[in-house]
């Protein structure tokens, strides 16, 4: 109990003050810090210091003339203090400073200033005179009325719920600023209740009162959907709520406590506190309770009743009445609990369901159901043999198996204990919670459980199995040796899991059990409570092993790669067969056997992970399983791409083993991830289930991104050959262009058969998480750590094909610009006596055959025609541009503008058969702007206006480039003012 020293610290604390401290007190604290008056919340300057105080600023009306406080501001001492303290009232005596021109306020920290000597600031009364003589110049300027700092409406409403409830209406009846906090039309205002009469402040104050009295109130959380909101009452406390209100489902309590709980606690509070006030006398109180209960049932459901209600300690009395109140019903409780063990010591089945009737409606029964369990041979200090058999049993349990027999044994326990409650206990209820009583004790630590002894024995065994190479025990050398640690590992991780589904299954068949049932839900929860000693190391050597797998299978395949391109580099001076191989190849025939593949690897994947065709339709969270057809288990045939995957950058296999050796993992997690939602074994679960799947898209990002930056390196290589190339004197030309343009091929067949590769993983990564993980993970959950390694997987995988792709068609159009570059001034500009052939140059038919054969793997490529359409598009615009500079170096005679337009109409071709036809608007205009140079002089320009008036170069060329193109006529100085006179359309 607080003394009359108490401070204002003690008002906040969760200890009750005395009548005298706390009418003295308590009430005039809250009615000071409301208003602003109190020195642990100074007035602050005019504009107030919400950003520094977390407080905020009330004007007060004019009628508040009896408010008055200041502080000097002479003198002046800048102090940082905890902001808790100053609400406490520790620094009363210092007032909070302005921020301005300083450093910011840390978080938490308030800023307050000692000024002396005092001043007086008086607030405004009702004579405008005497308001106006009280203010400085300044302040008259700024505003017409004094601003004071009160508590926000939330600490207002904090404070109210540690009053009592008298002192508490108090309060908010003569303390406006508690009026405006909580009531919306003050609580004189007639006929109204519940969200009408109350703010959100009032609403949760009356909230918190009734959960003072044991109800409990949280918000459910459902995957996919929105948090339910749940309330939980003692169950004496909804037979008093049906009797009143005629509310006895969790529906009606629930909207009554959402919308009206003001009515709730206050029906539930003047039903009981005449009752509860009574035991504050030192006689009357029993004799009362009596009087008003219909027999002993009815007593001790008041009982309960009481002690429910007098957890929230509503009066000032409280310490007194609740100590008399626990030892009335502590008495009653056994007395009667006396007559239930001396009956169940008889064997007295009758008299043992009399009391338990009654010791029922107090405290839920827990007496009696204690006195049956606590009464087990099971748990008694020297446990008979049929008993005694069964506790050394569990001294031999080394693995599954074994864990089994001890685990049949429990099952008849159980049953018998099922029939003994049922013989002893009269509801279904109480007869469930005794037998689940029994059953947690099995697996209870505190009370060496059965079932706990038996796991922990094994987990001894298990992380005791010796390892080969290692010296063992003359006992040890008789048990199992397992070759390494990671199998010590897989082993222990793998029993454990068995050891709990053997249990889960225990748990359903107690759910049918006659003549006594056990909810599957508490089943489930005493099961999951053995193992939550061991979850924590459990989730982490999974986390471990998985590591530890993928980084050998991946240190294992870098090895593998690293001595293949050096076998690779030492038969590259004999190229000259793959050259002849690499022309005889069928890349659209290649092609189609990779798709092939694929498909077949697929079929081999739905098959491994025993899940439907229907990938699509199996992401609702379940798991589609299917039984496996002889068609489907047929491994993929060996074919051309079969034989060259052998030396592949990316390995499919290894993907395909990282995936099953992840669904293990996660079978074995989801175990666990199966515990009720209110456990934290199943958070751990779900934690750890996400973990190991970020580490298996972690582990194939590791595999995938390094096979594209060789092959990426390589491309790059290949862009400084070609500029080698290109600087190469004719002599040694000929040999080293075809060499580049072998090397090319072969590294963009190497790329492209990459990005098939690639997608096959992505595709069995995305088969794998719509049939296990969404089980597990909301895939629309984009803040889920899980979605964004998938999203940055697939960002690294894009990016690389983004860069690879680039390389191919700088590469190209560097080559095709070389290819080009050997034209010759001649072509274009033929003497008088050389006839036309109107056939394309050797240069044009050159370049369109290199685009030919670097295309030809792309356009192979039906399975990616988006990706081929935006490669050739992009290829086809980079052409125009190459061939519109390269026109600009010539100067072109008649018969020259008809051998540019055969080139022209060569490369029509090529951009007809490839690219899209909103790319191919390009290659029409340059083709049609072709015709001006075998064009009059005279109807030049009428050509232009034409070709302008069908807007043939919107969006293709500008006027200027059309103009440098026109330029390039022989003659064009000498009709230049013929086209350009008066010109209107360029």
């Amino acid at each position: 109990m607080a003394d009359d020293n108490d401070g204002a610290e003690s008002v906040l604390a969760g200890g009750w003050l005395s009548p005298r401290t706390l009418l003295h007190k308590t009430t005039k604290f809250v009615l000071n810090a409301a208003h602003g008056k109190t020195r642990s919340l100074i007035p602050t300057s005019d504009i107030g210091t919400v950003a520094e105080t977390g407080v905020v600023d009330w004007i007060e009306d004019v009628e508040d003339d009896d408010i008055a406080a200041g502080m000097g501001e002479e003198v002046e001492q800048t102090i940082m203090v905890p902001e808790r303290d100053v609400l406490m009232g520790r620094w009363s005596e210092c007032a909070v400073a302005s921020g301005e021109g300083r450093s910011p306020t840390p978080p938490g920290m308030m800023r307050l200033s000692r000024s002396v000597p005092p001043r007086r600031r008086t607030a405004y009364n009702k004579d405008p005179q005497q308001r106006v003589g009280a203010m400085e110049p300044k302040r008259r300027a700024q505003r017409g009325r004094t601003v004071f700092t009160m508590l926000p409406v939330r600490v207002v409403g904090r404070i109210m719920e540690f009053l009592p409830v008298d002192t508490m209406l108090l309060v908010a009846n003569i303390c406006r600023i508690v009026r405006r906090a909580v009531y919306l039309h003050g609580p004189n205002a007639q006929g109204m209740a519940g969200d009408q009469a109350y703010t959100s402040v009032g609403l949760h104050m009356w909230r918190v009162r009734v959960q003072q009295m044991g109800w409990r109130m949280w918000r459910e959380r459902q995957r996919g959907r929105e948090r339910r909101l749940r309330v939980q009452a003692p169950q004496s406390h909804v037979v008093l709520l049906e009797n009143i209100c005629g509310v006895k489902d969790e529906a009606g309590i629930l909207e009554l406590l959402t919308t009206e709980p003001d009515l709730v606690f206050k029906a539930l509070y003047d039903n009981m506190i005449g009752d509860y006030t009574a035991f504050s006398k030192l006689n009357g109180c029993v004799p009362r309770v009596v009087q008003n209960a219909n027999g002993a049932a009815a007593v001790a459901e008041r009982l309960d009743q009481l002690l429910w209600f007098a957890r929230g300690r509503f009066t000032c009395s409280s310490d007194v009445t609740n100590m008399r109140l626990v030892s009335a019903a502590d008495r009653f409780e056994a007395e009667y609990q006396a007559q239930f063990k001396h009956a169940f010591m008889q064997g007295d089945c009758e008299r043992m369901q009399g009391c338990a009737r009654v010791l029922e409606h107090i405290r839920n029964g827990r007496s009696c159901i204690r006195i049956l369990v606590d009464a087990h041979p099971l748990f008694s200090s020297a446990p008979p043999a049929p008993y005694a058999d069964v506790l050394a049993s569990t001294e031999c349990v080394t693995d599954a198996h074994t864990f089994g027999a001890v685990l049949s044994e429990l099952d008849n326990l159980i049953a018998e204990h099922a029939r003994v409650v049922h013989a002893g206990l009269p509801s279904q209820v109480l007869r469930q919670s005794a037998l689940y009583c029994f059953v947690q004790d099995l697996f209870d630590a505190k009370r060496s459980g059965v079932a706990l002894r038996a796991l922990q024995n094994m987990y001894a065994h298990l992380r005791s199995m010796p390892v080969a190479g290692q010296d063992a025990s003359g006992e040890q050398q008789r048990r199992d040796v397992v070759p390494d640690e990671a199998t010590k590992d897989i082993v222990y991780l793998s029993t454990v899991a068995s050891i709990v589904s053997l249990l889960l299954e225990a748990a359903d068949k107690w759910s049918h059990m006659e003549p006594v049932s056990l909810p599957r839900g508490l089943g489930r929860r005493c099961v999951f409570s053995a193992f939550e000693d061991v979850i924590d190391e459990y989730v982490q050597l999974e986390r471990r092993v998985i590591e530890r797998a993928y980084e050998g299978e991946l240190s294992q395949w870098t090895l593998k790669v690293r001595n293949d391109s050096m076998r690779d580099t030492a038969l590259e001076s004999n190229a000259s067969h793959k050259d002849e191989s690499l022309r005889l190849v069928n890349f659209r025939l290649r092609q189609q056997q990779m798709e092939e593949y694929k498909d077949r690897v697929l079929l081999l994947v739905q098959d491994k992970l025993q899940i439907s065709m229907d990938t699509e339709t199996a992401g609702d969270g379940t798991r589609r399983r299917r039984r496996s057809s002889a068609s489907q288990k047929e491994m993929p045939r060996r074919t051309v791409v079969g034989d060259v995957l052998g030396h592949a950058p990316v390995s499919i296999d290894l993907c395909l083993n990282m995936v099953l050796t992840n669904r293990d993992t996660i079978d074995r997690l989801a175990v666990f991830a199966s515990a009720p939602q209110d456990m934290r074994l199943r958070d751990q679960a779900q934690d750890a289930i996400e973990s190991v799947f970020c580490v298996l898209l972690r582990g194939i990002g590791n595999h995938v991104r390094p096979a594209y930056a060789r092959v990426v390196a390589e491309l790059k290589d290949l862009e400084h050959s070609v500029m080698a190339t290109m600087q190469t004197d004719q002599s040694a030309l000929a040999q080293l262009e075809q060499q580049t343009r072998s090397s090319f091929i072969r590294a963009e067949l190497r790329f492209f058969e990459l990005i098939h590769l690639c997608d096959l993983c992505v595709q069995i990564l995305e088969i794998y998480f719509k049939s296990f993980m969404t089980a597990f993970i909301d895939e629309h959950d984009f803040l889920n750590t899980c979605n964004q390694e998938r999203k940055a997987l697939e960002r690294a995988v894009d990016d690389s094909v983004a860069v690879g792709m680039d390389c191919v068609i700088e590469i190209i159009m560097r080559q095709t610009q070389h290819i080009v570059d050997t034209q010759m001034s001649a072509d274009y500009s033929p003497d008088s006596n050389v006839s036309l052939t109107l056939t394309p140059t050797v240069a044009c038919t050159r370049a369109v055959q290199f685009l030919g054969e670097s295309t030809v793997i792309l356009q192979s490529m039906t399975g990616h025609r988006q990706m081929r359409t935006v490669f050739l598009g992009e290829i086809g615009v980079r052409l125009f541009y190459v061939l519109l500079e390269h026109i600009k170096r010539f100067r072109i005679t008649e018969p020259g503008g008809f051998q540019l337009i055969a080139d022209l109409n060569l490369y029509y071709d090529w951009a007809a058969e490839h690219v899209d036809p909103e790319t191919l608007r390009y290659f029409t205009a340059l083709k049609d702007l072709a015709n001006c140079f075998i064009l009059a002089p005279r109807d030049l320009r009428g050509f232009l206006q034409d070709q302008y008036s069908r807007r043939t170069f919107d969006g293709v060329m500008r006027s200027e480039e059309v103009y440098d193109v026109v330029a390039c006529r022989s003659d064009y100085r000498n009709i230049r003012t013929q086209v350009e006179g008066h010109c209107d359309f360029m």
